[in-house]
């Protein structure tokens, strides 16, 4: 596992910055120090102030690794500790970090902050960087310095697309080729080595770029992505695309085919870059289009997601210190309806949400206190604003009919549940956030160093009215009257009503104030101890904060039509909205002990901790609903969002040691990675609280310790233990994946208990000059399991009655093959 450190300077008032990766420049850069002396003509622009806390980093080399069986960007965090993955679409499964996801984690793509546009989440923000896109990630965790995270208490995902690449100085003419056998003397000039090639007087422009393509046997996958970079010295024009799409997969053993997996997606991004004398400009433009994505585990599929969005960032390095300053605008037009796989009628639902923002950040060196201290502050502003309505759909007719006495005439009754109007679930909804934090970093000595962050996050939320697809209440039956075999005119009977709960919902819902204001304060308290060079102990104390989202506060409809469609955790029961949610506030305190050769040949992490959440969000029932009987297997529930206490514990292991070095056989490494996480409801679940809910409770209350409620989608203890060898160009690897058992589950969610499995998958490769080829296969034996956090099988319970968890993708050939200009 690669790591980003935390460099420090022995000079009083001085500033390391390391080389991200190196993507921003042909030739990596060493870490240059900079005092408040220095100008900022000595920097380059594409060096960033260290991160001030250790991160997990997902480098281009695991990257690389992990980009040909996967198209989802949220799985190339597979190996990270403590993280694990919602089920859902085939590029849409979010990322959840100690048992805390989707709207609990703070995900940047770039510095754009995009937020679920979608009753179900189905475009999650790392839906929108396809992973051969991806230059680096980096994960906190545990306690996260304020710097890095506000509105969010389960953690941080910065996922970085590719940077541009700018032109070192060329060499003189005299060392560049022209290439033989040109019939006229073209500027067209190679450097020496595969992968550069220049044009232009002396060379002055270099072109770089990549193609790639991946298949996938399993679900006959296939990815096709590439880059091109075009640079001078001080300009750079990078395009970056990529186009996926896959069939629904198939599960182990007999190969059941998996109904509502399949998608299409393809994404496109430009950026032009400015860089001199230590100052550096941007601009990005990115187009998403996926005409339609299968969600097994949700009532609904994606009929439609197309996204624009634009980023402008400036970096300078400045005498007294950096900045780092964004803007962005994310537009998205989503829609979801039914695929085949479900059904063939239409039921459309729309929404077009926009995120716009800022984000400024600034690191000043000083000395004061310690041997070194670096003050940061920022400001923040994030808008979001949506519209969700659903469209009306004509009445489908009931084939029943009713015969008259004469026998001469029947009716075919029906209601139109789903007109005339439209159904607005959330009507210019908007909820803004400011922010500001500040931050001091001392180092105090060789051995101790502190970090001390206060932040402040004020969020404001307001909505317009609603209405049902009926104001009518009661709605009257439409009927059609039946005549000598002929359909009459069809027409409303005053005779024949159904009541409308949505009418007073809705008028009870705009009746009352819909605006709200959250003032939230988070703070961070880290030590850290490095005693020796193989140890390094950091400790530390963090309060962090999250206001809900909009489909917390306002889903407003209590029918079930409705709130089976407000549904973002796959688990297909129903949710409605509560006006009087409060933040959550989580405080957690963290352990994290980092053990490692200073040659390379071994290290190993650990890192306990414990969260004691106050207003954790949970589902309540909302009204009583009949206990499952052998002809109705599986009861949905109509749940609402409620506070509540939590705690959530555990602890991420990780490690990786050197096996054998040898000229004749090469390198092997062994590596582990284990997390370990339990979650409670502290306030839910009691025996007492029992006829609230239904029998069924009685008999899940066993399964817990005083009767408490396990939390929603916990990952069960899991460990990969892999071995890796690399000799010269060839590379290959072997892994065993292992699950234990899930059963603490959710009581009222009645959340599918799953069994252990092991997975075992294989890969191997060559990679020479300018050519990679991948060659894998993952599930080996072909194992049938069911996904821990894969939700309730919908789309197999709609076909033919299934009542299980989603299975897991059988035995996955896979090959990809890559070329570098």
């Amino acid at each position: 596992m690669i790591r980003t450190y935390l460099m420090r300077g022995a000079s009083a008032g001085a500033m390391s910055l390391v080389v991200l990766s190196s993507a921003n420049a042909q030739v990596a850069l060493p870490p240059i120090t900079i005092s408040a002396q220095r100008t900022s003509e000595t920097l380059n622009p594409t060096d960033v102030p260290t991160p001030e806390k250790e991160a997990e980093v997902v480098d281009e080399k695991q990257i690389v690794r992990e980009l040909p069986p996967t198209a989802d960007t949220a799985r190339l965090l597979r190996d990270v500790p403590g993280v694990s993955t919602y089920e859902a679409g085939g590029v849409s499964s979010l990322p959840a970090i100690h048992g805390m996801a989707d709207d609990r984690i703070k995900i940047l793509v770039g510095g754009v902050q995009t937020t679920s546009a979608c009753a179900n989440h189905m475009n999650p923000p790392l839906s929108y960087l396809g992973p051969s896109n991806v230059e680096r990630i980096e994960v906190y965790s545990g306690v996260m310095p304020v710097s890095r995270g506000g509105d969010s208490i389960g953690g941080t995902i910065i996922a970085e697309p590719r940077g541009p690449v700018f032109a070192p100085d060329a060499p003189p003419p005299s060392q560049l080729a022209i290439p033989q056998g040109a019939l006229i003397p073209l500027p067209i000039l190679n450097l020496p080595g595969p992968e550069q090639l220049r044009f232009g007087e002396n060379g002055a422009v270099l072109v770089t770029g990549m193609i790639s393509s991946f298949f996938r046997g399993n679900n006959n996958g296939i990815s096709v992505s590439g880059v091109a970079n075009v640079a001078t010295k001080n300009w750079s024009l990078l395009y970056s695309g990529d186009w996926q799409r896959a069939t629904n997969y198939h599960a182990g053993a007999v190969g059941e085919k998996i109904l509502s997996t399949n998608f299409i997606s393809e994404n496109h991004s430009a950026t032009l870059a400015f860089q001199n004398n230590g100052q550096y400009l941007s601009l990005r433009g990115a187009v998403q289009n996926i005409p339609y994505q299968g969600f097994p585990n949700q009532r609904m599929d994606m009929t439609r997601n197309q996204a624009y969005s634009f980023e402008g960032r400036y970096k300078g390095l400045l005498d007294w210190g950096a900045v780092d300053a964004r803007i962005y605008w994310n537009n998205v037009n989503h829609k979801m309806g039914f695929l085949q796989d479900k059904q063939p009628a239409n039921m459309p639902m729309a929404t077009i949400g926009t995120d716009y923002g800022y984000a400024v950040k600034a690191e000043i060196p000083f000395q004061k206190f310690s041997q070194r201290d670096i003050l940061r502050i920022g400001s923040e502003f994030h808008g979001f604003q949506l519209n969700d309505w659903w469209e009306p759909v004509p009445a489908n007719w009931q084939p029943g009919r009713f015969m008259s006495m004469m026998g001469m005439v029947s009716y075919m009754p029906s209601m139109n549940m789903m007109g005339p109007g439209a159904f607005w679930n959330i009507n210019n909804g908007k909820r803004n956030r400011l922010g500001h934090y500040a931050e001091w970093d001392a180092q105090w000595n060789d051995r101790w160093s502190s970090l001390l962050g206060v932040r402040n996050d004020t969020v404001w939320f307001n909505t317009g009215t609603v209405s049902p697809y009926d104001w009518r209440d009661p709605t009257p039956m439409t009927i059609c009257p039946v005549m000598m075999g002929q359909i009459l005119p069809c027409g409303p009977s005053a005779m024949m009503a159904m009541n409308n709960p949505d009418v007073p919902a809705a008028n009870a819902f705009n009746a009352q104030n819909r605006s709200r204001t959250n003032v939230n304060f988070d703070m961070t308290a880290l030590v850290r101890y490095q005693p020796n060079d193989f140890s390094k102990y950091e400790f530390g104390y963090s309060r962090k904060t999250r206001s809900p989202n909009l489909y917390e506060l306002y889903a407003w409809a209590p029918t079930p039509m409705a709130m089976f469609m407000n549904n973002w955790f796959g688990d297909a029961n129903g949710y409605v909205g509560n006006l009087n949610l409060k933040p959550e506030v989580a405080h957690t305190v963290g352990l994290t002990a980092l053990y490692a050769d200073p040659k390379g040949d071994w290290e190993a992490r650990i890192a306990p901790y414990f969260s004691y959440i106050e207003n954790f969000i949970d589902a309540a029932r909302l009204y009583n609903s009949p206990t499952p009987t052998p002809t109705q297997p599986y009861v949905f529930q109509m749940l609402q969002f409620r506070n509540y206490k939590a705690i959530i514990y555990g602890a991420d292991l990780s490690g990786r040691l050197k096996l054998l070095e040898d000229p004749m056989f090469g390198r092997f490494d062994g590596t582990i990675v284990a997390n370990y996480t339990y979650g409670q409801n502290l306030e839910m679940g009691q025996v007492q609280n029992c006829a609230f809910f239904d029998n069924a409770c009685y008999a899940y209350a066993n399964l817990f310790v005083k009767g408490h409620t396990g939390i929603y989608h916990i990952m069960p203890f899991n460990t990969r233990i892999g071995l890796e060898h690399k000799y010269g160009g060839w590379f290959s690897g072997a892994d065993v994946q292992i699950v234990a058992g899930k059963n603490v589950v959710s009581i009222p969610r009645y959340e599918q208990i799953t069994n252990g499995y092991v997975l075992l998958n294989l890969r191997t490769g060559y990679e020479w000059s300018n050519l990679r080829i991948d060659l894998g296969v993952q599930n080996v034996t072909n194992t049938l399991y069911t996904l821990p956090l894969g939700g309730f099988y919908y789309s197999g319970y709609k076909r033919a009655g299934a009542n299980s968890g989603v299975p897991g993708m059988g035995r996955n050939f896979y090959a990809g093959l890559t070329v570098k200009f």
